[in-house]
């Protein structure tokens, strides 16, 4: 018995994806038409109306590990309700967008410029970190070298002092072992 594979081509699954994504954000937009209808004006209104909804619908709104018996929301309805949650806590005007796509926009407008203001707030760090970066600065990752660097920026400056004059100790110590091309910078 010989069974024939139809041939699949990618383009047409790409349309069709392409397809059925707009039309389904056009759908979720009208996410936004019931939020401005209820006048949702913050997240708490907002949020009120999706535990209603869900409720509604069967589905629990129980956040982190579901209990046995909860039925979670689909996926792309949590995609959704959480690109709308995102605009309110950024402070965004949530009804006055009629689409989906203008609240990512927006979203990403507003995030790029709270990055660029917590980068021109940013206090310049000390000269001896001078080509390092810190994911967070004010908390340890688990990564050995950046909860050094954190470590350093926070202690008292007499135990800064003394953290320093250990590791130049280590960093002498091993450079011996380096390549000849780095022995020269120490």
């Amino acid at each position: 018995m010989t069974t024939t594979k139809k041939n699949v081509d990618l383009a047409t699954v790409f349309g069709q994806i392409e397809r059925a994504a707009v039309a389904l954000d056009t759908l979720a937009g009208s996410v936004l038409d019931a939020a401005r209808a209820a006048e949702a004006k913050t997240l708490e209104q907002f949020d009120h109306m999706v535990y209603e909804a869900y409720d509604k619908c069967g589905w629990s709104h129980r956040q982190g590990r579901p209990l046995e018996g909860d039925v979670p929301a689909p996926k792309a309805i949590k995609v959704y309700v959480s690109t709308i949650r995102g605009a309110y806590r950024l402070g965004l005007d949530v009804l006055a967008m009629h689409s989906i796509d203008e609240v990512r926009k927006a979203r990403a407008k507003a995030q790029e410029h709270a990055q660029a203001q917590r980068q021109t707030e940013a206090v310049p760090p000390a000269p001896e970190l001078a080509g390092v970066s810190l994911a967070r600065a004010d908390k340890l990752t688990g990564a050995m070298f950046h909860d050094a660097a954190v470590l350093w920026e926070n202690l008292p400056d007499k135990a800064k002092e003394e953290f320093g004059q250990k590791l130049a100790k280590l960093v002498e110590q091993y450079s011996k072992k380096a390549p000849p091309a780095l022995r020269l910078v120490v």
